[in-house]
């Protein structure tokens, strides 16, 4: 009997990257394939890929070379590249990488296991098509955590934000159906799994393809009816977007933590503009302060880009200045990465690197004082934390409460005592926070 062909994956980029790489892996399941973990043990690998800035395309690059070495010195016999590189690059990608063997677009999905057995035969395959309507509820393979997973609720993207080429890579905006939503969340918490995350690139336009009588909202009602003691967490949530109706929501649903991930890019009006987005203090200050107000106690997190083309020193002090009063519990920078092909990449008044970086320094600086801060608030107070893991120390065991997202903020780490005997992953806890830390916090298991 022959023994089945074994595959690895590697997954690079973002969570909706990991529902896509799950996707795969399930259709190669289904195909006959022995999905195994190392890379090194398998007859073909896929590397799914992202393509969203210079840095992700260099390490994805780096990655299939690096994995290339396998064909010559193991049993690896296709590589695989899947993902927006495919998208971006596409039939490119053999000139410039003979080690490939097969490349698949991030619309083809489904025809991940042809692409792999047709690059096993010796054949050369390349699937990158044009966008195409989700699939309603794609069955998923189960990789990282079991404890915490991600729902993609829609692809492709709407806006047309200068300096970002995703609605190039990925197509217009689709919504997946809300049934098929709700019976992938239930599947999972029927599964054990205690954390749910939806993301799309941007959550908050959910359900605008698909009628007046569908929004995040309404989803959010309709996942109430899971039977579920977990949390449910957004992610991307588009400011232009963030308004009473989902602050409502997301406040009265018990199971949707309070949680608002807002990237504002930057506060300067005239640099959003050059974006393609509306802001300013004036706009994004109400907003911080009316979900405050609504949710006292709401963890807020944003996103900043730094040295786009024509930023002046001023704009920047405008965005500390932003940043010392709006306070926000969470907030990472980058630096402006030009894009060939977008609007923002030919641009004019480029900002230079070291400018960039220093600016990046500085900001940081100020926000780790802010986040220091609004965690010394926690001090001495009561939290409930999803344990995830085994701490460094003995006896002491790593979780997040519900101000952190996984693999993006921070950790508590809880000195447990007699009750440390009573713990596993996946069980909430209610601790004691005892010292706050820039990012993380430490306490006790009450």
């Amino acid at each position: 009997m022959r023994r089945a062909r074994s595959v690895a994956l590697v997954s690079l980029g973002c969570p909706k990257n990991l529902v896509d790489s799950e996707v795969m892996l399930a259709k190669l399941e289904e195909a006959g394939y022995r999905i195994v973990e190392e890379a090194s043990s398998a007859d073909a690998v896929i590397v799914n890929t992202c393509a969203f800035i210079d840095t992700a395309q260099a390490e994805a690059v780096e990655a299939i070379l690096d994995l290339a070495d396998l064909k010559t010195r193991g049993k690896c016999k296709a590589l695989i590249c899947a993902g927006c590189l495919s998208q971006r690059f596409g039939p490119d990608l053999y000139t410039e990488m003979p080690e490939l063997d097969g490349v698949v677009g991030p619309n083809d999905l489904e025809k991940i296991a042809d692409v792999l057995g047709r690059a096993l035969d010796g054949e050369h395959p390349i699937e990158v098509s044009a966008t195409v309507a989700l699939e309603p509820g794609p069955a998923r393979w189960r990789s990282g955590s079991p404890v915490s997973r991600y729902v993609k609720i829609a692809d492709g993207c709407d806006h047309t934000c200068s300096f970002c080429i995703i609605p190039e890579l990925r197509g217009p905006y689709r919504s997946r159906p809300p049934d098929a939503i709700v019976q992938e969340c239930r599947a999972m918490a029927e599964g054990g799994t205690k954390e749910i995350c939806l993301v799309a690139q941007d959550t908050t336009a959910y359900g605008a393809d698909l009628g007046s009588h569908e929004s995040l909202p309404r989803l959010l009602h309709s996942l109430r009816t899971l039977p579920f003691d977990g949390w449910i967490r957004l992610l991307y949530l588009h400011p232009d977007r963030v308004d009473e109706a989902l602050i409502q929501a997301i406040g009265e649903h018990m199971t949707v933590v309070s949680y608002f991930d807002i990237p504002f890019q930057h506060v300067e009006p005239r640099l959003l503009a050059s974006m393609h987005r509306a802001g300013s203090p004036e706009i994004y200050l109400p907003l911080v302060q009316q979900i405050r107000r609504v949710i006292p106690g709401a963890a807020l997190r944003s996103t900043f880009l730094l040295g786009y083309p024509g930023e002046t020193e001023r704009d920047f002090e405008l965005l500390l200045e932003f940043a010392q009063e709006a306070r926000l519990d969470r907030a990472t920078c980058f630096a402006f990465s030009p894009q060939d092909g977008t609007e923002a990449g030919a641009l004019p008044d480029r900002v230079p690197p070291d400018v960039t970086a220093e600016r990046v320094e500085r900001f940081m600086a100020v926000q780790e004082t802010i986040s220091l801060d609004r965690n010394r608030q926690l001090e001495g107070q009561r939290l409930r934390v999803l344990i995830e893991d085994h701490g460094p120390e003995p006896g002491e065991w790593v979780g997040r409460t519900y101000r952190d997202a996984p693999e993006i903020d921070g950790q508590v780490f809880l000195a447990g005592q007699g009750a440390a005997q009573k713990m596993r992953v996946g069980l909430f806890v209610w601790a004691v926070i005892d010292e706050a830390l820039v990012h993380d916090l430490r306490g006790r298991i009450a």
